[in-house]
Parts: structure tokens; C-alpha cells; sequence
């Protein structure tokens, strides 16, 4: 039950992703729309994809074919490519990591210091 905290404490993560997403549209070429039709567009997107993830759920390789779906040589399997590299993922863990540390009464859910 604990492990089953942890995806649930992420949605301050994704509506930080929403707000960058939004704020890097605005600077870079939506700076004529109001901030309300760029959070609504950005939303929207994003609405959508989970969308595909929620219909798919209950297939045991769902987010692997969803994955496996991008255009080979398009620009989500770029963006996806890019994360990986940066090691948007492997940090993914780490915070995950320390949430269930600190649920689990381990640590107080502070990041180690190896892991900053």
C-alpha cells in the first residue's frame, strides 16, 4: 500500500510540467495569446495523451506500446530521447525513491546528497 502513494504525490510534478510547457510557449512564439488560451492549449494536449494512457490501462504493456507509438524520427521520440539522456527518468526514480523512504518512515524524503 505504501508504493501506492508514491505515483499519487507526483501531481505537483505534473502540474509543474504544465506550467513550463505553458510559460516556454508563451516565450517562444505564443506571446500574443492570453495566458489563459496557452494554459488551455497546453491542457488540452496534455489531456489528451493521458487520455490514450487511461483507455490502455488495463493492458500489461500499455505504456511500453504507447511509447513504442512515436514516430520513428518524429518529435516526441526526440523530446522522449532527450529526457532519457538527460536522465529525466533515472531522476524520476531517485524522487520516487525518497517519497517511499519517507512514507515508509526511513528518512525524512529529503534527496541523498549522492543523488542532487
Amino acid at each position: 500500500m505504501s508504493a501506492m502513494m508514491v505515483p499519487s504525490a507526483l501531481m505537483g510534478n505534473m502540474y509543474g510540467m504544465l506550467k513550463q510547457s505553458r510559460d516556454w510557449l508563451m516565450k517562444n512564439g505564443g506571446a500574443d495569446m492570453a495566458q489563459s488560451d496557452a494554459s488551455y492549449l497546453v491542457g488540452r494536449m496534455f489531456w489528451g495523451m493521458m487520455q490514450d494512457a487511461e483507455r490502455r490501462c488495463q493492458e500489461d504493456d500499455a505504456f511500453e506500446e504507447l511509447i513504442a507509438e512515436q514516430t520513428p524520427g518524429g518529435l516526441n521520440e526526440q523530446a522522449l530521447q532527450n529526457w532519457s539522456d538527460l536522465g529525466a527518468f533515472r531522476d524520476l526514480d531517485k524522487v520516487q525513491d525518497a517519497l517511499f523512504d519517507r512514507i515508509t518512515g526511513k528518512t525524512d524524503g529529503s534527496l541523498r546528497t549522492e543523488d542532487k
